[in-house]
C-alpha cells in the first residue's frame, strides 16, 4: 500500500453529521447514502468554504465508540460556521494518507478494511486519538481511476 506521512496543525471543519451505527456493517451502507443524498446546493457551499488542506471536500469519523460513530461530510476551513452546519475542531496530529484509486465508494471501503485489518497492526503505528478523514477529489466517483485518500491519525509505538 503506497502511504505518506503528513503532520497538521490544529484545524476546524465545517460540515454536516449523522450518527452510523457500526452493527451488521450498517456504516458501509448508510455512508454512500448519505453522500448520494447531498443537496448539490451543500456540496457547492463546502467547496466555498473549504480554505486548507486537506482541501476540498472531506468525510470524517469522530466520536468512535461499541455501536458507531459520528459521520461529517465537510469541509476544513477558517471560515466562521454559516446556518445549517456545524463545526468540529481537529486537534493537531501526524496522519497517515494513503491514496485510493478507484469506483466509490468500494474503493474507499476495501481501503479502509486493508489499512486497518492488515497495515495498522504490521506497521509500528497506532491509531491516535483524533478523527479519521477521507479526501475526496472533484470528479466522477464511479470511474475505475477515481483519485481519493483516505487519512489516519497515528503515533509511532514505542518499542
Amino acid at each position: 500500500m503506497e502511504y505518506r506521512i503528513v503532520k497538521l496543525e490544529a484545524f476546524s471543519v465545517i460540515g454536516i453529521k449523522e450518527f452510523m451505527s457500526v452493527e451488521n456493517g450498517e456504516n458501509f451502507t448508510k455512508i454512500p447514502q448519505m453522500w448520494a443524498s447531498l443537496p448539490e446546493e451543500t456540496m457547492s457551499r463546502l467547496g466555498e468554504l473549504s480554505s486548507l488542506e486537506p482541501s476540498g471536500v472531506l468525510g470524517v469519523c469522530t466520536g468512535m465508540h461499541d455501536n458507531g460513530f459520528d459521520y461529517w461530510i465537510a469541509a476544513a476551513t477558517t471560515k466562521e460556521c454559516p446556518a445549517g452546519f456545524e463545526k468540529l475542531d481537529i486537534p493537531a496530529a501526524q496522519w497517515v494518507v494513503f491514496d485510493v484509486v478507484g469506483t466509490m465508494p468500494d474503493a474507499m471501503q476495501d481501503t479502509v478494511k486493508q489499512v486497518f485489518n492488515e497495515w495498522l497492526p504490521s506497521s509500528g503505528y497506532q491509531q491516535a486519538d483524533a478523527p479519521e478523514m477521507e479526501w475526496y477529489s472533484v470528479g466522477d466517483m464511479s470511474l475505475p481511476d477515481y483519485q481519493s485518500e483516505l487519512w489516519i491519525p497515528v503515533i509511532k509505538q514505542e518499542k
